[in-house]
């Protein structure tokens, strides 16, 4: 809360014990005093980060914030680290930023010590097309690259969800066409003798040793099958028969495997997300 009991807005505190953000200059020259490079010992040298190191290869430069030299207009280099810590007062949390660069800079004597933070602290922040003499390390916040749905990641999840649906589709339209006369080979059996199916004035007469197998027997076995209102008498079921197809069967296994694939990529998505 800002306010106390009564209202009033509480007074800002002071913070100690801040750590100063990097300087970075274009020549270890114009480093403060305070955090000027120490000279490094034999078989040494200063590279970029501002410590010395028996070999600058594979140092990384700080004040690059992730560039390579080429995609920024003037390579900085880190002044070393200060060792100790700043204090602030009255430390306002929405200018901490301007309030710690103004405090770490009247520390190393580089601005009065009766300014105020109104006034800045006279040095710029990091940019990629920088030309000023020295910025402060303050590298910009990456920004989460957008979805555009174009990624080589979609366009296989398209091409994937088409070819299948094409696949089926066909299949659809095979079956259809394979099972036009389906209709003529329904049976129905009974164990008991002789059982007359379909309505009360029409109906095939079915047993074990004889059937009805005239085109309106058919006829009335397809009435029978589709009118919900018909029921079998007792001891009766109708049996149904099915035709393999490797196609099929083909179409059968890739939906198992197709709905196995989307889960371990759900999988994978839900664990990198969960994962950072």
């Amino acid at each position: 809360n800002s306010v106390d009991v009564n209202g009033k807005t509480c007074p800002l505190l002071d913070r100690a014990g801040l750590t100063c953000p990097v300087l970075c200059v274009r020549s270890f020259n114009d480093c403060p005093a305070e955090i000027k490079p120490a000279s490094c010992s034999d078989g040494q040298q200063i590279c970029d980060d501002g410590s010395c190191h028996d070999s600058c290869s594979g140092i990384v430069n700080p004040c690059l914030c992730g560039f390579a030299e080429s995609g920024v207009t003037n390579v900085y280099r880190a002044c070393p680290a200060y060792g100790g810590t700043v204090s602030i007062k009255r430390y306002d949390p929405s200018i901490k930023q301007q309030q710690l660069e103004f405090t770490c800079a009247q520390r190393w004597g580089m601005v009065a010590s009766n300014a105020t933070v109104d006034s800045g602290s006279g040095i710029a922040t990091w940019t990629n097309n920088a030309t000023e003499t020295m910025l402060w390390n303050v590298c910009p916040t990456a920004q989460e690259t957008k979805l555009t749905f174009k990624e080589t990641f979609c366009l296989a999840f398209y091409g994937i969800i088409g070819v299948e649906v094409v696949l089926y589709l066909a299949w659809h339209i095979y079956k259809s066409i394979r099972e036009r006369h389906a209709a003529s080979l329904r049976q129905v059996c009974s164990s008991l003798p002789a059982k007359m199916v379909g309505s009360a004035d029409k109906g095939v007469y079915m047993n074990s040793d004889k059937r009805d197998t005239s085109a309106e027997a058919f006829e009335h076995m397809d009435s029978f099958d589709k009118g919900s209102a018909v029921q079998l008498p007792d001891g009766m079921m109708l049996l149904r028969g099915f035709d393999g197809d490797v196609g099929g069967v083909a179409l059968y296994y890739l939906a198992l495997l197709s709905t196995c694939g989307w889960l371990v990529v759900l999988a994978i998505i839900v664990a990198d997300y969960y994962g950072k």
